[in-house]
C-alpha cells in the first residue's frame, strides 16, 4: 500500500494506482470527461489536472501514479485555474446550442461548465464544423461538432466490444471521431455506445422521441 496526502487527508491505495483512484477512495470529486473506471486511461481531456507538490506543472489525476508521501491539492488556486483554462479550451469550438441539444439537462459538459466555465469567451474566430457521417442505422453522428474527443466510444468498442470500429483521425482542431474507409458500426454491442456518458454519438431516433414528450404509447 502507498500513503499519500490528498487535500490534507491521508489516503492509502494500492501501489500502481492513480491519483484519481485515491480521490475516489477519499470521496473527493475531481472533474473529468475521458476517465472511466472500466476503460483504459487516455488522459485526453486534461480536465482532471491537479496540483502535485514538487511537480513543475499541474498533472492529470487519471494518469499520474501515486508515490509514497505524495502531496496532492485538488482545490488549490493552481489546480482550479488549470481546470478553468482547460474548460475554456474545450468550449472554443463547442456550438452554443444547449437549449436545443438532445443532451440538454443531462450533459456532463454542461454541468462542469457551470462550475469551471467563464461568463464569456475570448475566442473570436470561426468555430469548427464537422461534416455529418452515416455509420449505420443505430448510431447518429449528426452533431459531431459538439464532440470533445474524450474517446470513450472508441475505447468501449475496442476494449469491451472487442472491435475497433471507431477511431480518431487527423490532428489538432481537425481531429474527428469516425469509422475508417467509410465502414459502418455493426458489432453486437455497438448500441451501447449510444449510452456512454458525455456522448455525442446518440440513438438515431432519440431527437424524434424528445419531440414527442408527453405522448403515452398504447
Amino acid at each position: 500500500m502507498v500513503e499519500i496526502e490528498l487535500d490534507g487527508k491521508k489516503v492509502e491505495v494500492l501501489e500502481g494506482s492513480m491519483v484519481m483512484h485515491a480521490a475516489e477512495k477519499a470521496g473527493t470529486y475531481i472533474p473529468h470527461f475521458c476517465y472511466h473506471k472500466k476503460l483504459s486511461i487516455a488522459a485526453n481531456c486534461r480536465m482532471c489536472l491537479v496540483d502535485v507538490e514538487k511537480a513543475p506543472k499541474p498533472m492529470p489525476a487519471c494518469a499520474t501514479p501515486v508515490t509514497q508521501g505524495m502531496v496532492v491539492h485538488t482545490k488549490s488556486d493552481k489546480a482550479i485555474k488549470a481546470q478553468q483554462s482547460v474548460m475554456e479550451f474545450l468550449l472554443i469550438n463547442h456550438p452554443l446550442d444547449c437549449p436545443i441539444c438532445d443532451q440538454g439537462g443531462e450533459c456532463q459538459l454542461q454541468d462542469l461548465a457551470v462550475g469551471y466555465g467563464g461568463s464569456g469567451s475570448r475566442y473570436e474566430e470561426e468555430k469548427r464544423v464537422v461534416a455529418v457521417k452515416d455509420i449505420g442505422p443505430l448510431i447518429s453522428m449528426q452533431e459531431m461538432s459538439r464532440c470533445i474527443h474524450c474517446t470513450r466510444c472508441v475505447r468501449f468498442g475496442q476494449e469491451v466490444a472487442g472491435m475497433m470500429e471507431l477511431g480518431m483521425s487527423h490532428r489538432g482542431e481537425h481531429a474527428e471521431i469516425e469509422t475508417f474507409v467509410g465502414q459502418t458500426v455493426d458489432s453486437e454491442l455497438s448500441g451501447n455506445m449510444i449510452d456512454m456518458p458525455c456522448r455525442r454519438t446518440h440513438q438515431q431516433t432519440f431527437p424524434l422521441q424528445r419531440q414527442n414528450v408527453g405522448i403515452v404509447a398504447p
